[in-house]
């Protein structure tokens, strides 16, 4: 069962949000992201910490041997990842948690240092605070940990690069925060991350970035 850090009552349109998720997504999943997820979390192995787990998409791809912290602040969302794993399983441990990246009950959590890989998929760019979650990522990661992430990421075309910047002060109402201009990539690098591996996935209207990445050296 989840764990929670607090109880707060969700909105009419946060559950409606959580439920239309996956059919929403379902087209975009089986087409391009889906593949790609389980390249990146076929690959763990350890002790890790998934930041907002949604629905638990990610939840049947991780393998024997991955022990995982899943959180996720929507509790509507929690409920719907909790479906998933007592639906499909999943061949790694998975505890559940309704936690923000910046709760200060994951302290009691995660030890520094002590995380052998962090995921984040489709996430970071609803996050309010990013430098601060990447700053947490940084102490929570053991050397030669790793960082994985598959993000849709601003444009560099136009004038899709335009169309992203005008529409995010409205998209982010609709989609619970998410920014649609947000350069996660180069965030990441600012950060001291250090691709190991990385691609970029150009479609029609949105580009996605895919990468494995380690802590900078302390």
């Amino acid at each position: 069962m989840p764990t929670s850090s607090s109880d707060h009552p969700e909105s009419f349109y946060a559950r409606l949000f959580a439920k239309a998720y996956d059919p929403v997504m379902r087209q975009l999943e089986e087409r391009l992201l889906f593949s790609r997820r389980q390249a990146l979390i076929g690959q763990v192995s350890g002790k890790g910490l998934e930041v907002g787990a949604g629905t638990g998409v990610n939840f049947p791809l991780y393998p024997s041997g991955s022990d995982v912290l899943a959180i996720e602040p929507s509790e509507a969302m929690l409920r719907q990842a909790a479906r998933r794993l007592d639906q499909y399983g999943s061949a790694g441990e998975i505890k559940l948690m309704k936690a923000g990246i910046n709760d200060s009950a994951l302290d009691k959590q995660i030890a520094p240092h002590s995380l052998d890989f962090l995921v984040c998929t489709l996430v970071l760019c609803t996050i309010p605070d990013l430098e601060v979650a990447l700053d947490r990522f940084r102490t929570w990661l053991r050397p030669g940990g790793r960082l994985l992430v598959m993000e849709h990421i601003h444009d560099d075309r136009q004038p899709q690069r335009w169309l992203q910047h005008k529409f995010t002060p409205v998209w982010k109402r609709l989609a619970e925060g998410c920014h649609l201009n947000r350069a996660t990539d180069q965030l990441l690098k600012s950060a001291g991350f250090r691709a190991i591996e990385e691609q970029y996935i150009h479609t029609r209207f949105v580009p996605f970035y895919w990468a494995v990445l380690e802590p900078p050296a302390k």
